[in-house]
């Protein structure tokens, strides 16, 4: 499939140029972007409890909640300016780039920031759209979210906008529908053109890197090398109801201790006279000796009159992590000898709502504001085996964490 894909791409970009286009002027260059500012107060609550064990019974256990109890107002803001370059050949092709600049993601104050990102060449003719660099995957640009007014808050993915409230408390909504395994590192994309409201597409990440490598190549341990991605989305109107479907599927070569990595993204929207309603569906699964499975769903409602615009909407995530290591040591305690075969299993869930007004009070410009809520759980449970599989021979611990928070905001939003 890999040998088919890159050869008919190259085909097709091999035949779209075979038309002389001197005469067509160079990239002329424009600048777009965004900024979002928000301001929040946050109400968070910790919790935690634990119980260690060994062969001859509970030697240990206890909880606490209340702990971290935080109160705090904080500010937020994500700014990003996109140069975009683009002209069209004498044969009827538009050739364009665009970059990225991240005017909010400080490299002072995180170390793995991306100052510039989404840094790609796009092509457009009539055999469809050619993208080339580092560029979301198909899943990530077609996915269908649940319908949202707001540009930075949301109950699901909220890297859509990046104004988390939770975060500055030490606990980030983790829920996520869009299958993003590829981010943006370099690839290639296809996408086909669009039949009446019916589209598809493909991209290959080769390496889980970006375009400073090179050639060098790397591993990742999430979904390692060869990711392909296919997906398609669906929109038309019928007597006055508009439908907006996505779907998209992502697979990968063994990464580390993660086997046959793999996504899939489901989204549907329906609107009428002012309202639109919808949800969206994620599921990512490895297996090997980390064997990873999660779901995240959302569900969403808006109605929009004039320039107000209502929203309540609903995500929740579930997972359940088994890791499987042999020979390793553990923490110790009575009767533990080191050395055996170790079983971690993780489980967890996360729910978040919110609800909010905006008002937009300019071209491009908006205003809202908004209540969120957000409960996470966490637990683990190690075992130690001599050796694995069969029942315990030595330590076992079991521990969870818990969060409980409510933060009202007031979000500002331009687009230019």
């Amino acid at each position: 499939m890999k040998k088919i894909f890159l050869g008919s791409t190259a085909l097709i970009a091999a035949a779209a140029f075979t038309a002389p286009a001197m005469s067509a002027e160079r990239l002329q260059l424009q600048l777009r972007g965004y900024h979002i500012g928000s301001i929040s107060y946050t109400d968070g609550d910790f919790s935690s409890s634990y119980r260690y064990s060994d062969v001859g019974g509970v030697y240990g256990s206890g909880s606490a909640s209340g702990i971290g109890d935080y109160n705090e107002i904080n500010f937020g803001s994500d700014s990003e300016v996109h140069f975009r370059g683009a002209t069209t050949l004498d044969n009827g092709l538009e050739i364009s780039f665009r970059a990225e600049l991240e005017l909010e993601d400080d490299p002072a104050a995180k170390s793995n920031a991306d100052v510039i990102d989404e840094v790609y060449v796009q092509v457009d003719g009539g055999f469809g759209r050619i993208q080339f660099g580092q560029q979301d995957g198909v899943i990530d640009q077609t996915h269908v979210h649940e319908p949202l007014t707001f540009d930075g808050h949301a109950a699901n993915d909220v890297g859509r906008g990046n104004q988390d409230p939770f975060k500055p408390l030490g606990q980030k909504n983790p829920i996520q529908t869009t299958g993003d395994w590829s981010t943006d590192y370099i690839k290639l994309i296809y996408f086909t053109p669009s039949m009446n409201g019916l589209q598809f597409g493909v991209s290959y990440t080769p390496n889980p890197c970006r375009n400073a490598a090179g050639y060098a190549g790397c591993v990742y341990s999430d979904f390692g090398r060869n990711y392909w991605e296919v997906a398609g989305t669906y929109e038309t109107e019928v007597n006055n109801l508009g439908i907006e479907l996505s779907i998209g599927y992502g697979q990968g070569e063994s990464g580390g201790a993660s086997e046959e990595p793999s996504e899939l993204s489901v989204g549907a929207n329906l609107s009428f006279g002012g309202f639109t309603v919808g949800g969206a569906y994620g599921d990512r699964n490895t297996s090997g000796d980390s064997n990873y499975n999660r779901t995240d769903w959302s569900a969403g409602v808006t109605y929009e009159t004039g320039p107000w615009g209502f929203n309540l909407n609903y995500g929740r995530m579930d997972y359940d992590d088994v890791d499987i290591c042999n020979s390793c040591s553990g923490p110790g305690g009575p009767g533990y000898s080191g050395g055996d075969d170790t079983r971690t299993a993780y489980e967890g869930n996360a729910e978040s709502w919110l609800a909010g007004i905006t008002y937009k009070y300019g071209p491009g410009m908006q205003i809202g504001f908004g209540v969120q809520m957000l409960d996470v759980n966490d637990s683990y449970r190690n075992a130690y085996y001599d050796p694995f599989p069969g029942s315990p021979t030595d330590f076992v611990d079991f521990e969870t964490e818990g969060f409980e928070g409510t933060s009202v905001f007031i979000e500002n939003s331009m687009s230019f």
